[in-house]
């Protein structure tokens, strides 16, 4: 969603779908400068996520020096829109950095206390959304009731994650959350305090660079950002306790990217979005991964036939037709693999379900990865 020579790209954290409309967006635009929601301290180390010895997930690791038990991660996974624009932007020669409030400012009581400490803006916010209506608690899940559908999960999956011809996306969001947005008045400080320093990294670029730049965040921030910095942006950030902090990558999990395993801002099935980007563009993704299923079957002792899995699949996309679904989803597939593999034993989904929908991806790091102060 462009304004003047700012694009926003409102994107869903680690949604393979996003990244793949956001690396072709970026393609077409070709900004000469890529700003990410992310601590803007730790710009310096972004270009390392480019590095061949860097291999996702990994995460940034944020700390005060005198109280590392205080940590936060940001974590990246090969197919999260933010991991692609680093790429495409290192590859590209474009300016790469992180506007979001820097770590140093974020080490509170109140940001840590009592939280995994897993991503610091989900700690700080969760904190803050008892009495936070609905739609701003989870925006894509009211659109997605509004759509019919029983959760955000289900709908971006569709809409985003494997729409074969998903058009303007990008405005489409802009103007979705807009609407949500719209007669919000006043939103949590620490929320508030984030876009007024996003709104303001965006104000110093465009005085800085000539020529079009990138803004990669997510979905839910873009109307404020679009805004012009406000009067009080500059007053909102005073004050801000600010810490020394220690940063530097290490390596992450597919599991601990999950939203059952208490990431804020994680996905249901990390190894599922692993699976939809790396067979992007395929029209085979869903037979691939009944084979998968097959596969951990087949170790497990149980005998999977060919007949078994070509019902499977003829299932799978009958399911996708009743729901009125693209294509066949994990939950199509789940049913599908249910009723043709498992004899009907939902129960027996258990014996592949946390090693596909999970995964056991562990990421690594260059030896020489260094600290950063």
């Amino acid at each position: 969603m462009g304004q003047g020579d700012i694009a926003y790209f409102g994107i869903r954290h680690h949604g393979p779908g996003s990244a793949d409309s956001l690396a072709q967006a970026l393609q077409d635009l070709q900004p000469v400068a890529v700003l990410i929601e992310g601590p803007s301290d730790a710009s310096a180390l972004l270009p390392l996520l480019a590095r061949p010895e860097m291999q996702p997930p990994v995460a940034l690791l944020c700390y005060p020096e005198e109280d590392p038990a205080s940590t936060s991660f940001w974590p990246f996974a090969e197919f999260s829109p933010e991991y692609q624009a680093v790429l495409w932007a290192v590859d590209n020669k474009a300016a790469l950095r992180f506007i979001d409030l820097p770590s140093s400012a974020r080490f509170s009581e109140a940001a840590v206390e009592g939280a995994e400490k897993v991503d610091a803006d989900e700690a700080k916010e969760s904190s803050e959304r008892d009495d936070v209506a609905p739609h701003r608690r989870d925006p894509i899940g009211t659109l997605a009731r509004a759509a019919g559908y029983e959760d955000g999960e289900s709908w971006w999956s569709d809409i985003i994650e494997q729409n074969p011809e998903p058009g303007p996306i990008f405005a489409a969001i802009s103007d979705a959350m807009m609407t949500l947005r719209d007669g919000e008045g006043s939103i949590a400080e620490f929320e508030a305090q984030r876009e007024a320093h996003m709104r303001l990294e965006i104000a110093v670029a465009r005085k800085e660079f000539d020529g079009p730049i990138a803004v990669v965040c997510g979905a839910w921030h873009v109307p404020a950002l679009q805004a012009t910095p406000q009067k009080n942006d500059q007053a909102l950030l005073k004050g801000i306790a600010r810490r020394k902090s220690t940063m530097t990558w290490a390596p992450w999990t597919g599991p601990r990217l999950a939203l059952g395993y208490g990431y804020g801002a994680g996905v249901v099935a990390p190894g599922w979005c692993k699976h939809l980007w790396r067979t992007r563009g395929r029209r085979d993704a869903a037979t691939l991964w009944l084979a998968m299923i097959a596969a951990v079957l087949r170790v497990k002792g149980h005998l999977v036939s060919s007949a078994s899995l070509i019902e499977a699949e003829r299932l799978a996309r009958t399911l996708a037709a009743i729901r009125e679904r693209p294509k066949p989803g994990f939950e199509e597939l789940r049913d599908a693999a249910i009723a043709a593999l498992f004899n009907g034993e939902a129960l027996l989904w258990a014996l592949v379900e946390a090693e596909l929908l999970l995964g056991a991806d562990v990421g690594e790091i260059p030896p020489d990865t260094a600290l950063a102060r």
